[in-house]
């Protein structure tokens, strides 16, 4: 996992210093962070999907040339458990990631709504315990660790931005992310970056809806 977060600094680094390269006349830039994704593994526990999850995604907007184009960069982290299902084998996940994603968004000349899409990579690992059901002997119980998962994808969205005043503005965003798992052995019931995929492997998507607070630097 270390090596994961060390690859993911040096790739936001990398893309920083090319996106500010190719967006060098522009003068308008926002960080912002997301909101709300963490929220209801804490106030609704027993009934989400995911409980207790931690989740932290900084964005950065950079505009180009063209005032309705932008790119936007990102980065996250993601540490929880799934909800608990005792109908399943394996009745809960533990997991953690990080991941990053870039984005390219145009926004539309009628309607004040912004279209974005780009790539997605998610490094993650994963830790449970498994119950095989035994109505003769009793049941077996043991534990899983799958900590080397690697996904690759795209992310598309729609947002919608709020001024708030001349220097912050709330995004509201729909989203759908797909991915493809390159490694890991277990079924996720939620990817890092991707999102909830439970009863999914190989192919991941899960769409979702965010809300994220943003700062104008300059």
């Amino acid at each position: 996992m270390k090596k994961s977060v060390l690859l993911i600094i040096m790739s936001l680094v990398s893309l920083c210093g090319n996106a500010q390269e190719a967006i060098e006349d522009s003068k308008l830039v926002y960080i912002g962070l997301d909101l709300v994704k963490s929220l209801p593994s804490y106030v609704f526990p027993d009934k989400y999907l995911i409980r207790n999850t931690v989740i932290i995604e900084p964005y950065v907007i950079f505009p180009g040339k063209d005032p309705r184009k932008h790119w936007v960069l990102s980065g996250g982290f993601a540490q929880g458990t799934s909800k608990i299902d005792t109908t399943q084998i394996s009745q809960s996940q533990k997991f953690q990631g990080v991941y990053i994603k870039m984005a390219f968004e145009n926004q539309y000349k009628r309607i004040p709504l912004r279209f974005g899409y780009g790539p997605i990579i998610s490094f993650s690992g994963f830790r449970g315990k498994y119950t095989f059901k035994g109505p003769t002997f009793g049941d077996y119980t043991g534990s899983f660790t799958d900590d080397q998962n690697f996904a690759f994808g795209a992310e598309a969205y729609l947002a919608y931005d709020l001024k708030l005043n001349k220097k912050l503005m709330l995004r509201f965003q729909i989203r759908t992310t797909m991915a493809v798992r390159m490694s890991g052995n277990i079924s996720p019931d939620y990817f890092p970056g991707v999102g909830i995929t439970k009863g999914l492997n190989s192919f991941l998507i899960s769409p979702g809806f965010s809300t994220q607070l943003f700062y104008k630097v300059h």
